[in-house]
């Protein structure tokens, strides 16, 4: 018995720590390689909203692009350019009314429209809290373009966060409390194409 536990353990180790779980989707048409990078940006760019390193965030930008553009779901204008990222993920004085961010990348559509330019669509779930304000939870939709550089590595040049329509994010909340069991309920919003499912 003794020896068979050994065995087991020995086995565990060498097969090492779990590999993550994708968050690719099947509709992706970038080379593996490719859409393995990009998905591994997402994943850090979450990880550094999730840990509140702000001020490494504008390291995914690709440095040499004259007009970067980024709009947040919160924002009712565009940042574009260098100085203005530096402004917004850089600012003056730390914002000390958030205390706890919890992004979760999903449904990463990876195309190639070069050998160095790329599109990503993916969605987000936000779980987000002030220290004033009771938590939040939402769900929206991104889009973004990434530059290979001569390093071989790729950078964020674009990204926005696209909100539903009021009118459709007010029919969705109502879709996701149907009572589980209810013949309508567990059916993907929009048909499956969303990614947005009553659950």
């Amino acid at each position: 018995m003794k020896k068979l536990l050994m065995t087991c353990c020995f086995a565990i180790a060498l097969a090492g720590p779990a590999k993550a779980e994708s968050i690719l989707h099947s509709e992706t048409s970038a080379p593996k390689a490719d859409a393995e990078a990009i998905e591994a940006i997402v994943i850090e760019w979450a990880s550094k909203f999730n840990r509140g390193d702000w001020m490494r965030i504008k390291d995914m930008w690709d440095a040499d692009e004259e007009t970067p553009t980024y709009l947040g779901e919160e924002r009712d204008q565009w940042v574009i350019g260098q100085e203005g990222l530096d402004q917004y993920f850089n600012p003056p004085s730390e914002n000390t009314m958030v205390e706890t961010v919890v992004i979760q990348p999903y449904g990463l559509r990876v195309r190639l429209l070069s050998d160095t330019i790329a599109v990503a669509t993916w969605e987000n779930s936000l779980d987000f809290k002030m220290k004033t304000r009771p938590a939040v939870q939402d769900d929206y939709r991104v889009n973004a373009i990434f530059r290979k550089k001569d390093d071989g590595k790729w950078y964020f040049i674009h990204y926005a966060e696209l909100a539903m329509s009021p009118l459709i994010y007010v029919e969705h909340l109502y879709r996701r409390g149907v009572s589980e069991g209810f013949p309508e309920n567990g059916k993907p919003y929009d048909a499956g194409r969303s990614g947005y499912a009553n659950n």
